[in-house]
């Protein structure tokens, strides 16, 4: 069963009831010379991913959405993409929960309650970009090995938000925020993502792999054995995190997954 919604803000969202998921779909797509904007979004995904390829809880109720974008800049500045994205999607869940903050977590996601509420995944290839995010809409279970609890907008006080407005609105506002960044580079972006960091000046463990390749934000790397800890110091001009340690040796982070230690 599919719909497509009215285009909203340069996005042509198609809904879809059931697939793999909806990166899947956008990249199907993308393979037929699909325009920038093309988007799904799906009801129930059956092989849902997210960073490192690891599973993201995908059962009905949910927002299970991805973009096409085919970005005006050097790929050099995809990087920024994600920050962008996780903007958007707070700017949103923020209307929904005018009395819950909704902050950031490096690298991509997206907190509320002491929660994880949202996650994304960029993906390139080629001259394309494919955003996913996906948000906690009904009450989910949780993903064994998380670090941290899941949570959703139902069980934060909204249960008035259904997954197609806030597609459209989501869309509507990445759009928009995509040629604010194609414009005016990564400065704004970044200074706006800090005054939403939900770890400013916090301590942190990262688990960082021994390698990393592509262009995904944290991508799909084996060995997560490199740790260190230490004081969130800032983010760089390149998205990457900096890191203080107690004995002031600095790391400069740019993937790795990240757990607050308060």
């Amino acid at each position: 069963m599919t719909g497509m919604l009215s285009k909203t803000g340069g996005a042509a969202i198609t809904i879809v009831d059931s697939a793999t998921s909806s990166s899947d779909l956008v990249w199907a797509a993308a393979a037929q010379d699909a325009p920038s904007g093309t988007a799904f979004l799906v009801r129930e995904q059956t092989a849902g991913r997210g960073r490192r390829g690891a599973g993201w809880s995908s059962a009905r109720g949910g927002m299970y959405f991805s973009i096409l974008l085919r970005p005006a800049i050097s790929q050099r500045l995809w990087f920024g993409l994600s920050f962008v994205a996780a903007l958007a999607i707070r700017q949103e869940l923020a209307r929904c929960l005018a009395d819950v903050p909704v902050m950031l977590k490096w690298p991509n996601d997206v907190l509320a309650g002491g929660g994880k509420l949202c996650g994304i995944l960029l993906e390139g290839r080629g001259e394309a970009v494919v955003i996913g995010t996906g948000v906690n809409i009904a009450p989910v279970d949780g993903v064994p090995g998380a670090k941290l609890p899941a949570t959703s907008l139902v069980q934060l006080g909204d249960s008035a938000t259904d997954p197609e407005t806030l597609a459209r609105s989501y869309a509507d506002a990445l759009m928009s925020r995509v040629a604010a960044y194609e414009a005016d580079g990564f400065d704004p972006v970044r200074q706006e993502w800090l005054s939403h960091c939900a770890h400013i000046e916090g301590m942190m463990r990262i688990a960082r792999p021994e390698k990393s390749e592509g262009l995904r934000v944290g991508a799909d790397n084996s060995g997560m054995n490199n740790i260190v800890e230490g004081r969130f110091a800032g983010l760089g001009a390149d998205g990457a995190l900096h890191l203080v340690q107690d004995d002031g040796e600095r790391h400069v982070i740019t993937t790795g997954d990240v757990d607050l230690m308060g």
